[in-house]
């Protein structure tokens, strides 16, 4: 008699074969309706990018929740590690539901410190940003001392990030938020609403439910301290959140001034192609892409979706103009790129400096994506390497917040 053990080792061997029609041979009629075998490859060929083959799995916690077997599977790829979480029916061996979900982050003990860090000028208390039923956890760091100080709040890039934009080994919000606190500078970062509830968001998530709301609701919390000064509240955001932080700064109005880090300049359904491309995704990966491309610009995509989540959400994406609102700004943003940056190019720069010719625009040799400095070609291996933000990073954010 199958046990749930196997069925889940027998799900992840489809997978790793490549066999998406015999994983999804396994899952009940609801989950076979949800997902199927065309989204399920291309939501593991995304999982792929980034950590490469899957080499190994084991079976590391077993439980029963709502009369299911839940097993959970620790996968070792080559550049990293997920885990699998089951949900199986222990009659007929149908898988209900799997979830990949990043593994528990180290603690905060064995992360080291960016070198431009002093601990001693700052304080970190935890807070809260939003209310229910999405209220979420944060960390202020505070200079020391009883000044009011000019506030800044960080803004993720796109997917279920936490506080410090956890990627691998490395922390770049963490970085931030510490060495501009050394500066001077309080610092506001917050676990993503995507993170936190993943589970309770609809399909049709939009950008204000994933990024826009809860970012305005930390500019809040900012001015709610008398350790603050409401007059320098600054919105700094990363990638996705670059493209927004002047629509939140607009919406959480008045706000000093904005900084996008490596803001993306075209539709999304591009920047996803041409990293695809850059990472040199086997051709019949990226040619079925394109098809829904192609689809989803057509408004016939239907109920498919493209790379896991549903027309609606790509088509908010590419309506939010960071350029128009940008220029409602009393101050041009400050906007900075990694000259290594595969995922937003220097063709994401143009919209911005065509549209923004006030605005400083700056390119930081050697860095990444993440603003971490490194050598050769820039590849998705790279987020696996330890590391930290470009100290130029913090002295250009630190420079533009005080005014200099």
């Amino acid at each position: 008699m199958r046990d749930s053990d196997t069925t889940a080792g027998d799900f992840l061997t489809a997978m790793r074969s490549r066999d998406f029609v015999a994983a999804t041979s396994r899952l009940d009629a609801r989950a076979k309706a949800a997902l199927s075998p065309e989204n399920l490859a291309r939501v593991w060929d995304t999982q792929l990018t980034a950590l490469g083959p899957l080499s190994s799995w084991s079976i590391t916690q077993r439980a029963k929740k709502d009369g299911h077997d839940v097993r959970v599977a620790l996968l070792k790829f080559e550049r990293g590690e997920l885990n699998a979480v089951f949900a199986i029916a222990p009659e007929t061996q149908e898988v209900a539901g799997i979830h990949l979900v990043p593994v528990q982050a180290a603690p905060p003990a064995s992360v080291s410190v960016a070198p431009y860090v002093d601990a001693s000028a700052f304080r970190s208390e935890e807070v809260s940003v939003g209310k229910a039923p999405w209220e979420l956890e944060g960390t202020l760091t505070v200079p020391v001392g009883a000044s009011r100080f000019p506030g800044v709040i960080l803004v993720h890039g796109s997917g279920p990030h936490d506080r410090d934009e956890t990627l691998g080994p490395n922390k770049p919000f963490k970085d931030l938020a510490e060495g501009l606190s050394s500066r001077g500078i309080a610092v506001l970062r917050y676990d993503k609403r995507t993170l936190r509830y993943a589970r309770q968001l609809a399909a049709d998530i939009s950008m204000d439910d994933e990024v826009v709301v809860d970012a305005v609701a930390a500019v809040e919390v900012l001015r709610a301290r008398a350790d603050i000064d409401p007059k320098r509240i600054f919105v700094v955001g990363h990638s996705l959140g670059a493209l927004l932080a002047p629509e939140i700064s607009v919406r959480a109005a008045p706000v000093a001034g904005a900084v996008l880090l490596a803001p993306p300049g075209r539709a999304p359904w591009d920047l996803v192609l041409a990293q695809l491309r850059y990472l040199e995704q086997p051709p019949e990966f990226i040619a079925g892409v394109e098809k829904d491309v192609e689809l989803l610009k057509a408004g016939k995509l239907g109920d498919k979706k493209l790379l896991g989540a549903p027309a609606a959400y790509w088509r908010d994406w590419a309506s939010r103009d960071g350029v128009a609102m940008a220029k409602k700004l009393a101050r041009p943003p400050l906007i900075l790129r990694g000259e290594r940056d595969y995922q937003v190019t220097e063709e994401d720069l143009t919209p911005w400096r065509k549209g923004l010719p006030r605005a400083e625009v700056v390119t930081i040799p050697g860095s990444n994506h993440l603003f971490i400095e490194g050598t050769g070609k820039s590849t998705a291996a790279e987020s696996q390497t330890p590391g930290h933000v470009d100290a130029r990073v913090v002295d250009k954010l630190s420079a533009f917040i005080s005014g200099r």
